[in-house]
């Protein structure tokens, strides 16, 4: 049974890239219900800020919430996760950071505002 399991496995391997996406697709469902496409986007574009300033996987994040979207969906947002991963631009340029309503007390700059969410670079995370 082992074998069998190793066999499949090596046949049909989870790309560590696949595995990010879904973790990037889980994040922006979770913290941009209720948005745009562009501030779905501007989440998914700060969480990927945010993963390479700290040096950590999408999947290894803290301090985000993550929610499996409902399966009518999931090709949507795993969809925005690949557009977020392979783009250029960026529309919350370095933002690392966002927040519903107004950006908390933290020191940090706002960088932009989409929707009912700001978006702001952290000065420490």
């Amino acid at each position: 049974m082992t074998n069998l399991i190793m066999t499949i496995a090596f046949l049909f391997p989870m790309s560590a890239q696949a595995s990010e996406e879904g973790c990037l697709a889980k994040i922006i469902y979770a913290e941009s219900r209720g948005e745009s496409i562009e501030g779905a986007v501007a989440v998914g574009e700060a969480t990927v800020n945010r993963s390479k300033r700290i040096g950590k996987e999408i999947c290894r994040l803290t301090g985000v919430s993550r929610l499996t979207p409902p399966r009518n969906l999931m090709s949507h947002y795993t969809a925005l996760a690949k557009s977020v991963m392979g783009g250029k631009d960026s529309t919350v340029r370095n933002s690392d950071s966002w927040n519903t309503g107004t950006k908390p007390r933290y020191a940090g700059e706002v960088v932009r505002h989409i929707g009912g969410h700001v978006f702001y670079v952290m000065s420490e995370l």
